[in-house]
């Protein structure tokens, strides 16, 4: 999928690229959201320097 590699190169370089809307989903287990697109969204977690997709699951409307 193309558009998520470009939305991870981004998480790699920027977590804040605005494209991303990253944020903190569930604060107990330190899982963040972040977007791939309008109807995207990718889950993962940070452990260190390093990122850990969880799932990309389509956005509820």
């Amino acid at each position: 999928m193309k558009i998520a590699d470009k939305q991870f190169s981004f998480l790699l370089r920027n977590i804040r690229h605005p494209s991303l809307r990253a944020k903190k989903y569930d604060e107990t287990r330190s899982i963040w959201q972040a977007r791939i697109s309008d109807n995207l969204r990718f889950y993962f977690k940070i452990r260190g320097d390093e990122y850990y997709v969880l799932t990309i699951v389509k956005h509820p409307k």
